[in-house]
C-alpha cells in the first residue's frame, strides 16, 4: 500500500452542491477501490498562475489518501472525464505504508482535533463571561478634597496675626 495525494482544480463557475458532488464522488472512489482516505481538505477559490481552459480562477481540494496503483489509475481516469474539473496532479509521498499506522494517525489527529475543538469552545465561553470588577476602597487621604479640608480647618482654629 502506498501514500498519496492528489491535488485538484475544479471550474470556479460550478454551484457549491456541484462542487460538493464532485468531491463526495472523489471520496467514494478512494473507499470503493479499496483504498484509506486520510485527510480532505477544500482550500479555495484561487487565482491560477496561468490560464486553464480560458479560466483565470479555479476552485482547489486537497486529497491525501493511500492504496495501490490500480485505485490511482481509476480515479484520475474519473476525475479526467468529469468535466467539472480543470487539472489534477497525483504525487506518491510513501511508497511503502502499514494501514495500522495510518489508522493510528487517523486517529491521534481526530483525537487532537476534538481537543482543539473543546479548547475553543472552552475560549469562547469564557469571552462571553464580563470581568468580576473588585469595588474600589479609598482611605481618607486619598479620597479628592480631603487634605483641602483638613488644611482649611487648621487654617480657621489659628489667630490671625494681622489684628
Amino acid at each position: 500500500m502506498r501514500r498519496y495525494e492528489t491535488t485538484v482544480i475544479v471550474h470556479p463557475s460550478i454551484s457549491q452542491e456541484e462542487r460538493q458532488a464532485f468531491f463526495d464522488k472523489v471520496t467514494e472512489l478512494i473507499s470503493g477501490g479499496n483504498g484509506l482516505l486520510i485527510r480532505f481538505e477544500e482550500w479555495g477559490q484561487r487565482r491560477l498562475a496561468y490560464e486553464i481552459r480560458k479560466e483565470t480562477r479555479g476552485y482547489y481540494g486537497f486529497f491525501e489518501f493511500s492504496g495501490d496503483g490500480s485505485l490511482v489509475k481509476e480515479l484520475e481516469r474519473n476525475i479526467r472525464l468529469d468535466d467539472r474539473s480543470l487539472k489534477y496532479m497525483t504525487i506518491c509521498t510513501d511508497p511503502d505504508v502499514d494501514k495500522e499506522a495510518i489508522l493510528a494517525e487517523i486517529e491521534a489527529a481526530r483525537s487532537e482535533a476534538a481537543k482543539a475543538e473543546a479548547a475553543k469552545a472552552e475560549a469562547e465561553e469564557q469571552e462571553d463571561v464580563p470581568p468580576a470588577v473588585a469595588p474600589v476602597q479609598m482611605d481618607a487621604e486619598a479620597a479628592p478634597g480631603a487634605s483641602d479640608t483638613i488644611e482649611s480647618s487648621e487654617k480657621e482654629a489659628t489667630p490671625d496675626d494681622s489684628i
